[in-house]
């Protein structure tokens, strides 16, 4: 039989709720939106808590995977969320930008190794 990988943490350390973001784009607009995300979004979101712990670009630039986490355990986490998701200042922020994404996949992930 396997082992079941660990997903216990340490007694001290604090709960951490992490989420998959993949996004289809426009591959003409990849660059473009790269810049827009780490120029204005993420420390926007960085600003509320939010750490980004890692950013993928697929080969063919159709394809950006990352991983966002907070402090806190899921239910903190959406509330979170929320409140960006419906600030004036994530409004302002997407107010003037151009359609990057396409599509979107969004969830929870536990971090195993």
């Amino acid at each position: 039989m396997s082992e079941q990988p660990q997903t216990s943490r340490p007694a001290d350390e604090p709960e951490r709720t992490t989420w998959m973001r993949r996004y289809a784009l426009d591959p003409a607009l990849a660059d473009e939106f790269i810049s827009f995300l780490t120029k204005q979004v993420i420390p926007a979101r960085e600003e509320r808590g939010f750490t980004v712990e890692s950013m993928w670009l697929s080969d063919g630039k159709d394809e950006l995977t990352w991983f966002v986490s907070r402090f806190g355990n899921r239910e903190e986490f959406l509330a979170t969320e929320q409140d960006w998701e419906e600030s004036p200042e994530r409004a302002a922020i997407f107010a003037d930008a151009p359609a990057y994404v396409t599509g979107k996949d969004l969830r929870p992930v536990t971090r195993l190794r």
